[in-house]
């Protein structure tokens, strides 16, 4: 689904503007993803970043806490939402063969 008709903002909470505001303030608009250096130790891109992310997604309600939400360039924002999309549509797809499946007159139903 392309950004310009994603039904996203209206599942946004009261306050969004200001909470986002404030996570990229704490988090000195420095990406949070973590990465690998050449020595095997995980640190934060540190890249500028603009995007404030779900660390764990909920389908109905998004948990604005401050623990669950970090910064994010876009880089690794569009690859933790290609990600998320392609795990969704996978799910999704699992789910619709195993309904046709067992949907079959074979199986009586």
């Amino acid at each position: 689904m392309a950004w310009s008709s994603s039904q996203r903002k209206k599942r946004f909470n009261p306050g969004w503007a200001k909470i986002r505001a404030k996570i990229l303030e704490r988090d000195g608009h420095s990406c949070r993803w973590p990465v690998m250096d050449e020595f095997g130790l995980y640190h934060p891109c540190g890249a500028y970043a603009n995007q404030v992310d779900h660390k764990q997604r909920d389908p109905v309600h998004d948990d604005d806490s401050s623990s669950n939400l970090w910064s994010l360039c876009d880089y690794h924002h569009a690859q933790k939402t290609w990600r998320e999309s392609a795990e969704a549509k996978e799910k999704y797809r699992k789910r619709r063969e195993d309904n046709e499946w067992y949907s079959h007159p074979a199986f009586g139903h």
